[in-house]
């Protein structure tokens, strides 16, 4: 798929990134800012860019159970904004470093609580 079509995909399921399947087997992640980065900013042709040209990997991933204090070290050790959640070897979307952050619930001074529900977003698959 070209990045006009990774647009258009994002824009219809109202999502930052998607997840490419790519060709190869490999995967990986085109997030709006890549797309600013690496196409928009460079004057490059949305339709003449394929994804996978773009796409981040490997994927930096957590499993669904994973302590959202944890998920926010494994972002800030692999330097990335976006984790890529599983239930074994599904994936089953994405959370936003900023989502996370803007959940928590600070109840007392040391202590402090994620609001679960609305932090993993469902990420469509593309190939």
């Amino acid at each position: 798929m070209n990045i006009a079509g990774v647009a258009v995909t994002m824009t219809l399921n109202k999502t930052h990134c998607v997840i490419v399947d790519h060709f190869d087997g490999s995967l990986g992640i085109v997030t709006e800012k890549d797309i600013i980065r690496d196409v928009v900013s460079r004057c490059r042709d949305a339709a003449a860019v394929r994804a996978w040209e773009i796409m981040k990997q490997p994927l930096i991933t957590a499993d669904e159970e994973t302590d959202m204090r944890d998920a926010i070290e494994i972002m800030r050790r692999q330097k990335v904004r976006n984790l890529v959640v599983t239930h074994g070897e599904e994936i089953i979307g994405v959370v936003k470093r900023s989502t996370i952050l803007n959940s928590i619930k600070f109840e007392e001074e040391d202590y402090w609580t994620v609001e679960r529900e609305a932090v993993v977003q469902r990420t469509p698959f593309i190939h």
